[in-house]
């Protein structure tokens, strides 16, 4: 059985051809990307992007070649928060997430021994329109879709999403939450924005959605969360203690927030064996799965090594690195 990477991010020029002249003609409306960085942190950005971004995104062969460096078989492509489009409403967001999520499926279907890819959504157009491109996306073979903590300012929970979250479940798709750069205005130095901002984005729509009571509407729904859960499976703790004494936290979770736990898997991106371990511990090893955020420079590199390097059992590596991975890429 491969060894398979759940987090591999992916890039279509042609959608973003399409985005860069939407750019042109409103871009007091565009939602740059490096708004949420000083110029030192653009800079670099721009810097490794020429240098190697651009290239690992959009090369099936230089991604083949990182891949094999660090024994990873098969990864599941999705695209990159950079060219989620949310600013981009109506039919022209619609329109230019199809072109990309077509061409994710010219990319699998070209190099099928070892990709397989999730989908983006108009999530800014509402819960109809991004139920409609993910039906679409995924009768053309895709497993899923990838979308943000929130939608703007809006959160995943709001009503104006549930017809994505029915059609999801129904589906059976995975849906991976992977954060966009919290701006908080307190994270802008220092790349706090990723370092912290993201993990703590990622807590923050992980419990609405816990809290919500969300999963009691949608018991089927499979989540992925992108870089460890940020940190949910270290807070959980706190949260279950806070069900436990407030009534406000009950009004939707006949359960407590670990009972909520079987919707949800959590990557291996903590960068720290023995956080890793105790993650196993706490959340099971049938809900961690391998995943590395390639190619960008918070990626968990050598991710094959970290996790036999973890000090957990040969069973749960095996589950981490391949059973389920393989589950939920339905091999």
């Amino acid at each position: 059985m491969p060894n398979i990477d759940l987090h591999h991010h992916i890039y279509i020029p042609e959608a973003e051809a399409l985005a860069a002249k939407e750019r042109e003609r409103r871009p007091q409306h565009a939602d740059s990307f490096e708004g949420f960085f000083p110029p030192v942190s653009s800079r670099y950005n721009a810097k490794m992007t020429e240098e190697n971004w651009a290239v690992q995104l959009a090369d099936a062969e230089r991604k083949l070649s990182d891949m094999k460096a660090d024994r990873l078989e098969m990864a599941l492509a999705s695209p990159p928060p950079p060219t989620f489009y949310y600013w981009i409403g109506g039919r022209a967001g619609e329109e230019i997430i199809q072109v990309q999520n077509d061409g994710v499926v010219d990319f699998c279907n070209q190099n099928a021994a070892h990709f397989r890819g999730l989908c983006n959504l108009p999530m800014q157009n509402g819960g109809e329109a991004a139920a409609a491109e993910l039906e679409r996306a995924m009768g053309r073979g895709l497993l899923g879709c990838i979308i943000s903590d929130r939608i703007g300012s809006h959160a995943l929970d709001e009503p104006q999403y549930e017809e994505f979250w029915a059609a999801a479940e129904r589906l059976g798709a995975l849906v991976f939450i992977h954060p966009d750069f919290a701006d908080l205005k307190a994270l802008f130095p220092y790349y706090m924005a990723n370092c912290i901002g993201n993990p703590l984005s990622t807590t923050i729509a992980a419990t609405r959605l816990i809290l919500s009571g969300h999963f009691e509407r949608y018991p089927n729904l499979q989540l992925l969360l992108a870089h460890a859960g940020g940190n949910l499976p270290w807070a959980v703790g706190r949260i279950q203690h806070c069900w436990e004494v407030r009534p406000e936290t009950k009004v939707h979770t006949p359960h407590p927030p670990r009972h909520y736990f079987k919707n949800l898997y959590f990557d291996v991106i903590t960068f720290n064996p023995s956080a890793l371990k105790w993650m196993v511990e706490e959340v099971g090893a049938d809900r961690v799965v391998c995943g590395t955020d390639y190619p960008y420079d918070m990626m968990q590199q050598r991710v094959v090594d970290f996790v036999e390097g973890a000090g957990l059992t040969e069973e749960a590596q095996n589950q981490i690195l391949r059973e389920t991975p393989a589950k939920l890429m339905k091999l």
